[in-house]
């Protein structure tokens, strides 16, 4: 009797054979993203990215083919190096791009760094210059908005520079105790260190080499463990040596965080310490990130930048000068809300014949309260007589008493010894971005602001997964970012190239 046999035989049975034609091209639609990639990188001249490799050593990859594979991976929301290894591997839309590169993600890693890191910004700009010309983006309206992203950083290893002032304010008098110890001690030899109020590691390292010299010339041995008694030399010298450490230590971490910063992380020190818009404990934990600003215009990310600033006002500036280096000119309507808008970022907009269509910090009462605004106790209502005089709600003169290193004058009532501050020039500054804003082109440029800008960054975060730096190092985040606009423009064109209107 034979056995029952337990092999199928399906219908449609077919082998995994080749079938010709091998052409990718043949496989891949007319409107699939790789081809709107090409059309696009067809126009630059990847040439003069390119750095000439050694001769010795084994043929590397063509570098065009993988300028290719990082930019459409990026395009993809392809980020990790490993992920863009396996995509060449996989994905027929590559290998058709790239000729089929496979490379390793330590490969891809060497190329990233020898070709597109000097070179990202003008390659960013170089892509945007090629938009503009085919999409004919409006240039003169760029919607400014900034966000916290996190840094890749221990949350947990952070340095404040209150902390290490007060620290070192407690060490400077421990070393002056133990100075006035030492000179004690040698008073009779007639050696005198002097003491300070504060000191620097050189002044302790003066010290310290006496202190070896002295040991060394007595021969003393140092001992250490339970139950044994150092010398008062060893004492001295162990403490001076600890205390020059720390100075070391404090003055690297002031030099690190520098005048403009108040906080660094350890793992990352260019990362500053920030309020995050992501408060998973909501209990307003401070995460080290980088505060990142985009310009939009016609839904494209015209210019980015990245600050370790905390706040976005003290940004503008040097964004737009970042802007007018890559552009030429300043848009004429740098629409931004109400963190923007102050005294010096407005004299900079109409030195540059932009206009103010910048909201600040006290907008929303000024168009929306009528109690507000017409409250007599504010100064900007206050009556002024034909000689320039002040009079407060009360009727009472104000003196005049310093002009402030902010831009204000400072009053005071002689009576009531209240003070005021006084600034005509940012009253009537404001009072242009009021009409500005609420005009009817004003209205729409801040409906546009809100959809454009904010709109971006919730792609950004949403469909490309962008909530955390991977690199460290301003620079290095800063190549990041760069990326990734990049892949979102890109994205963004495909997008409105094949976009359906009714």
């Amino acid at each position: 009797m034979s056995m029952p046999t337990t092999q199928l035989y399906q219908e449609y049975y077919n082998a995994k054979q080749l079938k010709l034609p091998l052409n990718y091209e043949v496989l891949i639609p007319y409107d699939s993203e790789v081809r709107t990639f090409d059309e696009v990188f067809r126009r630059i001249d990847v040439r003069k990215y390119l750095v000439e490799g050694s001769p010795l050593g084994r043929t590397g990859y063509n570098p065009v083919n993988m300028f290719k594979l990082i930019l459409f991976c990026q395009m993809e929301k392809i980020v990790s190096l490993r992920a863009m290894a396996k995509a060449a591997q996989n994905d027929v839309r590559l290998m058709w791009l790239t000729d089929e590169t496979k490379p390793s993600h330590d490969t891809i890693k060497r190329f990233m760094e020898d070709h597109l890191k000097g070179n990202i910004e003008e390659l960013y700009h170089e892509i945007n210059q090629y938009i503009i010309g085919k999409e004919k983006l409006d240039m003169t309206r760029l919607f400014i908005d900034g966000t916290k992203i996190e840094a890749n950083a221990n949350r947990y290893k952070f340095v404040w520079k209150g902390s290490i002032e007060k620290f070192r304010d407690k060490l400077n008098k421990k070393i002056s105790k133990i100075i006035e110890r030492i000179n004690k001690r040698l008073e009779l030899e007639g050696v005198y260190f002097l003491i300070q109020t504060s000191y620097q590691p050189e002044d302790l390292k003066t010290i310290r080499a006496y202190l070896e010299n002295e040991v060394e010339h007595q021969g003393i041995k140092f001992i250490y463990g339970k139950g044994t008694r150092k010398s008062a030399i060893q004492r001295d010298y162990e403490e001076v040596a600890a205390y020059q450490e720390r100075l070391v230590e404090y003055e690297k971490y002031l030099a690190v965080i520098g005048p403009d910063r108040n906080s660094c992380a350890k793992t990352d020190y260019d990362a500053t310490f920030m309020r995050m818009k992501e408060d998973h404990m909501r209990n307003g934990q401070l995460k080290a990130g980088y505060n990142v600003q985009i310009g939009v215009a016609d839904e494209y990310i015209l210019h980015l930048d990245i600050f370790q600033d905390r706040s976005d006002y003290r940004t503008f500036i040097p964004f737009l000068e970042g802007y007018f280096q890559a552009y030429a000119e300043h848009p004429k309507y740098p629409v931004a809300d109400a963190g923007y808008g102050g005294l010096k970022n407005y004299r900079y907009v109409k030195a540059n014949k932009m206009e103010i269509v910048q909201k600040y910090s006290m907008y929303r009462k000024d168009t929306t309260d009528k109690k507000y605004q017409e409250d007599p106790t504010r100064p900007v209502n206050f009556k002024v007589d034909e000689a320039g005089n002040y009079y407060d709600a009360n009727g009472e003169k104000l003196s005049f008493l310093w002009h402030s290193k902010k831009g204000h004058d400072v009053y005071e009532a002689p009576l009531s010894k209240k003070r005021y501050d006084i600034n005509e020039e940012l009253w009537l500054l404001q009072k242009e971005a009021r009409e500005n804003l609420e005009s009817e082109l004003g209205i729409d440029l801040r409906i546009q602001r809100s959809i454009q800008v904010e709109g971006a960054f919730g792609v950004l975060k949403e469909d490309f997964r962008f909530r955390r730096f991977r690199r460290r190092g301003i620079q290095n985040v800063k190549f990041e970012f760069f990326l990734l606009a990049i892949g979102y423009n890109l994205a963004k064109y495909h997008n409105k190239k094949f976009r359906v209107t009714a």
